[in-house]
């Protein structure tokens, strides 16, 4: 079940929710899409959450020094 679309403001969205709202007709179409701002803020706390993740660790012993 989809309750709504979140994505930018390019044209090619209007035409895939409006291919959604054919193909499943539970889906409201362009009623169900959520423009710009919803996905600006999506954008935002992705970016906030980056800040927490775990730096890659670095292994600096090659596989030929290990032998």
């Amino acid at each position: 079940q989809i309750l709504g679309v979140t994505c930018n403001k390019a044209s090619n969205n209007d035409s895939m929710v409006d291919q959604l709202g054919i193909d499943i007709p539970e889906f409201d179409g362009s009623v169900g899409r959520v423009r710009c701002f919803a996905h600006i803020i999506n954008l935002v706390v992705k970016s906030l959450l980056h800040q927490f993740d775990l730096p890659k660790r670095k292994d600096t012993q090659s596989v030929n020094e290990a032998d």
